[in-house]
């Protein structure tokens, strides 16, 4: 039986477009998100009773996709619009330490962006590229790539991709999010290098199934968005479309859900003094028959219970100055 969780008041009230991205640092308490569209990489630090502080901004590029957290808690590592940059949050300053082949700029000339990463156990940093908002549609022109820490190439683990967004690794697999697929795959991966074998690519969840029996047939086309995993393995997803985020087992299985004031639900995050709670962004509805009480652009919290326990985000590995 699934169990449903009504979410009803934001954790953080907050006036943006695409809130995205989000991850909490346990070595400082703090949680860290962005805005896609306004380029902008957010933190705030939580109180003792888990109350956020001052939300603070800071704009890193025209667009950001992804970040990572670092050896310094106040630098994180950003996936830009056509380079990853390091953030210093004191400064606020930027410093580029790669950049995309080509501009980010794909073969028939339209403009790519950065989407969604991770950084792996090796301190690698993961980061896609997708088409930007300028483009007419999107098209299958972006890739998956793995910047090295070591020798800071953008190495490409997977081409040809649509909206490429979760990533994550367990338990000898690779989990990665194929939004336009409405897939979340699954690969056998080194347990060194962390690379999948791409030849032994299955689907793990396909959005439709988890949804088939639902009243509302719409929900069949969510997109299943950022992701993040506890320690059993459990993938907790946003899933753009539907208000809301899902809990799925290590078969894949749907055991929970969480339903929220906002259509367009993009991201989680496991955290908080116990590593229990999630943290979930969400887009703005701009659609013309949006409900005008949606509250997309803000950012809400669920107690997971005693039973689950968030892990700790790998650290990028690589310089913190260009």
């Amino acid at each position: 039986m699934v169990v449903s969780t009504v979410i009803e008041k934001p954790f953080i009230k907050l006036d943006a477009d695409l809130s995205e991205g989000i991850t909490y640092d346990s070595r400082n308490r703090s949680l860290l998100w962005i805005d896609i569209k306004r380029g902008c990489v957010y933190r705030t630090f939580l109180s003792g009773k888990e109350e956020p502080g001052e939300v603070k901004c800071y704009k890193a590029d025209s667009s950001v996709g992804v970040i990572g957290l670092t050896s310094d808690v106040d630098k994180v590592i950003v996936g830009a619009s056509k380079s990853v940059k390091i953030l210093n949050m004191k400064t606020g300053e930027t410093e580029v330490v790669a950049k995309y082949p080509k501009d980010n700029v794909a073969s028939n000339g339209w403009q790519l962006r950065s989407n969604d990463g991770s950084v792996d156990s090796n301190g690698n940093f993961w980061v896609a590229s997708m088409c930007d908002f300028s483009c007419p549609e999107v098209l299958d022109l972006g890739t998956l790539y793995r910047l090295n820490a070591r020798t800071l190439k953008m190495e490409p683990v997977i081409t040809g991709t649509g909206i490429s967004n979760g990533l994550n690794w367990y338990d000898g697999h690779m989990y990665w999010t194929s939004s336009k697929e409405h897939i979340i795959y699954k690969f056998e991966a080194d347990s060194a290098t962390q690379l999948p074998d791409l030849e032994t690519k299955t689907p793990f969840v396909k959005i439709a199934e988890v949804f088939k029996g639902y009243s509302d047939k719409s929900f069949v086309k969510g997109e299943p968005d950022g992701f993040c995993m506890d320690s059993r393995g459990h993938i907790f997803t946003a899933v753009w479309g539907t208000n809301r985020a899902i809990e799925l087992d290590t078969s894949g299985k749907l055991v929970r859900e969480f339903i929220f004031p906002a259509k367009r639900v993009s991201c989680t995050t496991i955290g908080g003094k116990n590593m229990n709670t999630l943290f979930v962004t969400t887009g703005l509805n701009d659609e013309p028959d949006a409900d005008p009480n949606d509250m997309g652009g803000c950012i809400f919290k669920v107690d997971l219970g005693s039973g689950v326990k968030g892990v700790e985000k790998n650290k990028w590995k690589g310089p913190l100055t260009a």
